[in-house]
Parts: C-alpha cells; sequence; structure tokens
C-alpha cells in the first residue's frame, strides 16, 4: 500500500526543486497573508479610516498626501486646502483628479460612493489648520480682526 505522503519522500532532483518550489510558494502566502496590518486600534473614525486607506485599499489619501495631510512627495499639503477651494470644488478633484503627467492626482470617481466622498469631506475639514491672520499669526476661526 501506498503511503499518503508519498510526495515528502525523497527522489531524484527535480521532484526535490518541484517540492522545494511548493513550499516556498505556501510559505510565502502564508507569510503575505498573515502581514496584512489593520488599522491602529486607536483610529475608529469612518472617515479617517477611509483617507488612511484601511476602508478601501484603492483610496488611500495618505500615500500621496501623508496620514495627517501634510503633503508629501506625490502629493500636497490638505491642511489648508478650503482656503484654495471650495467644497464643490474639492469633491470636483476628489472625483476627476487634477493635473497631468506623472505628478496628477488619478481620479476617484468609480472608487467612492456619495457617502464616501462626504466622510473625505469632513477629514478634510477635520484637519484644517487655523487660518493665518495678515500680520502672519494664526487666529480661530470665528476670532474677530
Amino acid at each position: 500500500m501506498t503511503s499518503p505522503w508519498w510526495w515528502l519522500r525523497p527522489c531524484d532532483a527535480v521532484w526535490r526543486k518541484q517540492r522545494f518550489r511548493f513550499f516556498l510558494l505556501l510559505s510565502l502566502t502564508v507569510w503575505f497573508w498573515a502581514c496584512e496590518s489593520g488599522p491602529p486600534p486607536d483610529i475608529t473614525d469612518p472617515a479617517q479610516l477611509l483617507y488612511l486607506g484601511y476602508a478601501k485599499k484603492e483610496v488611500n489619501c495618505a500615500r500621496c498626501h501623508g496620514g495627517d495631510g501634510r503633503g508629501g512627495q506625490d502629493g500636497p499639503d490638505l491642511r489648508r486646502v478650503f482656503e484654495k477651494y471650495d467644497e464643490d470644488e474639492v469633491l470636483d478633484i476628489i472625483e476627476s483628479g487634477k493635473g497631468r503627467g506623472k505628478d496628477a492626482m488619478p481620479p476617484f470617481e468609480y472608487k467612492v460612493t456619495e457617502s464616501e466622498l462626504q466622510l473625505l469631506l469632513r477629514f478634510l475639514r477635520q484637519i484644517q489648520l487655523p487660518a493665518a491672520d495678515s500680520s502672519g499669526g494664526t487666529r480661530a476661526a470665528g476670532d474677530a480682526h
């Protein structure tokens, strides 16, 4: 009777290479799935989870704009975006993209729902810096000057 473990027996070099490749592929697959990280436990805001790419892998604003919106190599600082654009313009940029070439922001029109767009707007509002006054300082929103 043949053992069910016949494929583990040592045999010619070809079979050894194939077994090695099989176990290597299996190990890499297990390692890849085991390393899939989830969000940090202190981040529970759905808007922030979406911005950071945890809610939807294909929507990861932090990849280019940084986890806190400060910008990075590939994307501008978003912490004053509402000083330059109104809400509708920001929505249009998210949906349609902006710019051309390798540094352009890609469109996310078919990757986010209307409610997810509203979540992203809410998160962008949360990370805005106080408006700068004419003397170079900052003032809180609503302060008369």
